[in-house]
């Protein structure tokens, strides 16, 4: 009994004792201007992550507009961002989708925590129908498809890259959500060479090298991307980056850059 008494004594002065057990800051949630840069960033990779899980070239997703944004923070351990917002359909201005989602960054790591979901699915079935009209005619390929520089210059792309371009955002969307941080972002600027890699199997396969465009240091950042997809199913990504600076959250520094298998298994 004189125990019990002594643990119920000790238990708020312990409680005072934690870091921020007690922080007035604890959990406290502020609402966000939905024309800041705080609000899109979250935003923007709650939609990478949607193209990405989506698995689909043919039905990727845009941020539209952001309508209403809140972050919760716990001092020394991350910020939680609740975001509000639509998407529209890269290829059908009319599909517009409402969706929500959280954003979880653990302080400065990359690889932030997301749930998303969204109402409707507007432009779905068609894009499952081209979805497999790519992937048959790259099926059929007896030699590899070669092209580099997609778009150009002034932002062309011929129609047989149009789908290739699409699977590189596709894949791109893994590698963007995986290196990104509560600072930094990544949008996909150029494919600047990808070869089709030859498969015996029900898959189809790329290799690529593209160029991310880093937000806000506003830096080029040249990626190595090996994808193999099927219909149906979200791409298995294998991809190498190099950077002047350190790679976020990957455990070591290298001149040459640092590999990451993705979602290889």
């Amino acid at each position: 009994m004189h125990q019990t008494l002594c643990l119920l004594v000790l238990l708020p002065l312990a409680a005072q004792a934690l870091p921020f057990a007690l922080s007035a800051d604890l959990w406290k949630t502020r609402d966000i201007p939905t024309n800041h840069r705080e609000a899109r960033h979250p935003a923007l990779l709650a939609v990478q992550y949607l193209n990405y899980q989506t698995g689909s070239p043919n039905y990727l997703r845009t941020l539209y507009q952001v309508t209403k944004a809140s972050v919760k923070s716990v001092p020394e351990v991350g910020n939680k961002y609740y975001i509000t917002f639509t998407t529209r359909a890269q290829k059908n201005n009319d599909d517009i989708s409402l969706c929500s989602a959280t954003v979880y960054f653990h302080q400065e790591n990359p690889h932030p925590a997301i749930s998303v979901t969204c109402s409707g699915n507007g432009s779905m079935m068609q894009a499952h129908d081209d979805d497999y009209n790519f992937y048959k005619k790259m099926k059929q390929q007896t030699t590899p498809l070669i092209g580099k520089n997609i778009p150009d210059s002034f932002g062309n792309v011929e129609p047989e890259f149009v789908p290739i371009l699409d699977l590189a955002e596709l894949g791109s969307s893994y590698v963007m959500w995986e290196k990104s941080t509560e600072k930094l972002e990544y949008v996909l600027q150029q494919i600047k060479n990808v070869k089709q890699v030859i498969r015996k199997d029900d898959l189809i396969s790329f290799d690529y090298d593209v160029l991310l465009y880093e937000t806000p240091n506003e830096e080029m950042i040249s990626c190595s991307l090996h994808i193999i997809w099927v219909p149906g199913k979200p791409p298995k990504v294998e991809y190498h980056c190099s950077h002047d600076s350190d790679e976020n959250g990957s455990g070591s520094t290298s001149e040459e850059g640092s590999t990451f298998l993705g979602n290889f298994k």
